[in-house]
């Protein structure tokens, strides 16, 4: 009787003492998860409310003229001027778009032109590349060329080759260009399989077809050795930054300069704003990290100083 409690007692021990391990497993790789920068998860942005406008009102969205506190829902576009604006989407994220940008809400923040700012969990994307982020402060700019520039002030980026086609709807344009030129339109993106939808079968016959080649002595030409497989992910910390051409193309990661970090920090997207980002602190510390001794160009309000006394008081020796 007793040694069969204790049988009891040492199995239900055993049991206990496992499913307190499988709890701590299943914690451990939560907070891995949570904390582990090259893992790539952000919230789906479902909405964009335009929180400040400087520098008058060229802010559109779905080309209608848009307001303070206005929305942009998922799949609606928001386009600038000469005008720079503040966004709060519905993550807790901040963006900022400077002038002359197009910007689409929607699974990731979808920037055609221009120059985006983020500060938090969200991913930002090009027509060529996917920046996947959590919690981190990124610039994402798409230059006329079509080239994407990614800078990071703080955390972690990881910038992979994007896999939407030149199709998307997204690269089209809002208003369908009329039928007399829309041959003429698809043809430029590749996607007119024929200049004449309704062929004369009494005109095809007319035209010659090519003759056959002639045999050759030559010998048939060697193989081309294998071209190296091209980086498609790229992994950025903190005072970072990397180009991709149009293609996806991966450039050599490089170094933000100091005088870069500073540009960027006294530049369109920082200056003049009335409310501060959330992760300011953060890119506060990273800069000092990066350049130490340098003073930070934007004064915080809330970073305490230390007084300097103007004359030092006498001693009675």
């Amino acid at each position: 009787m007793v040694s069969g409690f204790s049988r009891f007692r040492v199995r239900g021990g055993f049991q206990h003492w496992l499913a307190l391990g499988l709890v701590g497993f299943c914690i451990v790789l939560m907070l891995d998860w949570l904390w582990n920068p090259t893992i790539v998860h952000s919230a789906s942005i479902q909405q964009a409310t335009l929180s400040e406008i400087l520098d008058g009102n060229q802010v559109y969205i779905q080309n209608k003229q848009a307001r303070l506190n206005d929305r942009a829902n998922q799949g609606q576009r928001i386009r600038t001027g000469k005008t720079r604006v503040q966004l709060n989407f519905n993550t807790g994220a901040v963006a900022r778009l400077s002038y002359n940008s197009v910007l689409t809400v929607g699974q990731c923040a979808r920037l055609q032109r221009g120059t985006l700012l983020v500060n938090g969990a969200v991913s930002g994307c090009t027509p060529s590349v996917v920046a996947g982020v959590r919690g981190t402060t990124y610039l994402l700019t798409v230059n006329e060329a079509g080239d994407t520039q990614v800078q990071v002030l703080e955390g972690k980026v990881v910038v992979n080759r994007s896999q939407t086609s030149v199709s998307d709807i997204d690269d089209l344009p809002e208003v369908v260009p009329a039928e007399k030129g829309l041959p003429r339109f698809l043809k430029q993106r590749g996607l007119w399989l024929q200049s004449n939808p309704h062929p004369n079968p009494q005109r095809q016959a007319q035209i010659p077809l090519p003759a056959p080649p002639l045999p050759s002595s030559d010998p048939p030409p060697l193989p081309k050795p294998a071209q190296p497989d091209q980086s498609t992910e790229v992994v950025l910390g903190a005072g970072e930054k990397v180009m991709v051409d149009p293609k996806g193309v991966f450039g050599k990661p490089e170094k933000l300069s100091q005088e870069d970090f500073v540009n960027l920090l006294s530049g369109a997207l920082f200056k003049s704003f009335t409310e501060q980002l959330p992760g300011i602190d953060k890119v506060r510390q990273s800069f000092e990290q990066l350049y130490p001794g340098v003073p930070f160009p934007i004064h915080l309000p809330g970073v305490p100083s230390l007084p300097i006394p103007v004359s030092l008081p006498r001693l009675p020796f």
